[in-house]
């Protein structure tokens, strides 16, 4: 519980009510909700007359929402498979690539095995960083975990012990699952499925599929689709047959990468699609969602004639996947009611939508969810309440991180006893199993196991024992730096179509 809070700034509300307050407040009360959102000068609700007060001298916003990931991925670089110039035609290829075993699937198996907890927290720093509160795709946990730091998709109940959302990265194919998931969406829960991956037509047979089993729901969130085409973008709204829209999770990045084309989201928006980003995973993928938000934005001005407005864009990152998930009522706009996830970047003064766009990593002022200050400068993070905050260096910048919460089981690790537990597992990846091997024989829990969830990785499914004596390479940084930028001119697969990212970050 934290005490109650007032924010002030140009406050962003990407509510369709008063969007944008050039000088406003939002108040946070101790119950962990917003209870206000107004002009700075208006009386404050009753209950504030001695909160704390936050002036940030920036753009107060939603935290954005990341509708696809795979988390235990993201401690690894770019991947370029080597000898490769070709796109990618189907997502069944570049798994059988020869590189891709000994460079992408072993390693993150091996440290999700031996640095579990130690991972999951470095990644969701990793997102945290990047302005994210709301990321799916960190569910295959050995054992439940209570150290969360963003919310889970998949494990987030809202306090009310109900799991609210589902997912699938492994192609359905028993009738049985699709009854037993569409039952789950008649119920109002969300179901996040990998669909039509890849640019082979042939992949359309997934969807027929899944139309014929009648998924075609507004709790469906289909994630790539880039195979998919008008005429199933316009069955698909009207199938879900409400007035609600279908979803489709667009991770534009990892699209771009591996098969040098991504969806057709213009055409989906304009059959009554909701569109909503997704960062993927690091191997393919941009490093947070705010860096998927500028190539979104760089693919909307260059190859799609600006169908987005910076707004349209931004609402992908927060309102947009609230309302796919069927939590509009809890996060993704502020709004009183609603739960106080909150990002505070820089103002650069103009338009606030472009603002967003073109933040980057030392641009984050301060992240909060439910209001608790997770992660900022090192002022906003004190006027905000954190007590136990440490130091955390973002590229050339000193930020400060709390992984630390006396109450919360699984959160008694700091960011430097994270950097050191994947170093040690890092190098000496067999000593790191024997020790972890200890707590079975003594009959003791052993730590986290982190699980990769990729259907031709994921040890529960592939039924490859965890290979623990590979090489893993250092730990990917946490920004987009200039190996980063490095990577994306070397690689040969996109044909120059990522090169204009790095032009975001040069200022």
């Amino acid at each position: 519980m934290i005490a109650p809070l007032v924010i002030y700034g140009r406050v962003v509300t990407m509510d369709d009510e008063r969007p944008v307050l050039p000088d406003g407040a939002v108040y946070i009360g101790d119950d962990e909700l917003i209870h206000a959102v107004q002009d700075r000068g208006d009386p404050p609700p009753t209950g504030f007359e001695s909160a704390r007060r936050v002036e940030t001298k920036g753009c107060v916003y939603p935290g954005l929402i990341d509708l696809h990931s795979h988390v235990v991925y993201n401690v690894l670089a770019l991947w370029a498979p080597p000898g490769r110039t070709e796109p990618f035609t189907d997502r069944a290829d570049w798994p059988s690539h020869g590189d891709y075993e000994g460079t992408v699937s072993d390693p993150a198996n091996a440290l999700g095995a031996l640095a579990g907890k130690a991972v999951l927290k470095y990644c969701e720093v990793k997102a945290v960083i990047g302005g994210t509160t709301a990321i799916q795709g960190s569910a295959k946990m050995a054992h439940p975990y209570d150290g969360w730091l963003v919310r889970n998709i998949e494990y987030e109940t809202f306090t009310e012990g109900e799991k609210l959302a589902y997912q699938s990265a492994l192609p359905l194919r028993n009738v049985e699952d699709y009854k037993k998931y569409r039952a789950r969406m008649d119920e109002g829960k969300a179901f996040i499925y990998h669909l039509s991956e890849g640019t082979d037509l042939k992949l359309i047979g997934e969807y027929e599929l899944a139309r014929s089993q009648r998924m075609l729901h507004p709790r469906f969130c289909g994630i790539h689709c880039t195979a998919l085409r008008a005429p199933q973008f316009e069955e698909w709204e009207r199938e879900a047959g409400t007035a609600e829209n279908g979803t489709i999770v667009w991770s534009p990045f990892s699209n771009l990468w591996l098969y040098r084309a991504t969806t057709d989201v213009a055409t989906a928006h304009d059959k009554g699609m909701n569109i909503c980003l997704g960062s993927d995973w690091s191997p393919s993928g941009s490093k947070n969602l705010l860096g998927e938000l500028k190539v979104a934005d760089l693919w909307n001005n260059t190859n799609m004639d600006r169908a987005f407005t910076a707004r349209e864009l931004c609402a992908m990152a927060t309102r947009n996947p609230a309302h796919g998930l069927g939590w509009g009522d809890r996060i993704g706009r502020l709004r009183a009611g609603l739960h106080a996830d909150i990002l505070v970047t820089a103002d650069r003064g103009g338009d606030p939508y472009d603002n967003l766009i073109t933040s980057i990593e030392h641009d984050v002022q301060l992240v909060a969810i439910n209001g608790q200050p997770f992660y900022g400068t090192r002022g906003l993070m004190s006027r905000a309440g954190a007590t136990q905050a440490e130091p955390i260096a973002v590229g050339r910048h000193t930020r400060r991180i709390q992984l630390e919460y006396p109450d919360v089981p699984d959160a008694d690790m700091s960011w430097t006893a994270v950097l050191a537990d994947i170093q040690r597992a890092i190098d000496d990846p067999v000593a790191r199993y024997l020790e972890i091997e200890k707590f079975h024989i003594a009959g003791r829990r052993p730590p986290p196991w982190l699980k990769t969830d990729k259907p031709w990785d994921d040890p529960d499914i592939t039924g490859k024992p965890v290979a623990v004596d590979v090489h893993i390479p250092p730990l990917d940084s946490l920004t987009h730096d200039a190996a980063y930028f490095k990577a994306i001119r070397e690689a040969k697969l996109h044909g120059g179509l990522l090169d204009g990212v790095s032009a975001y970050y040069k200022r």
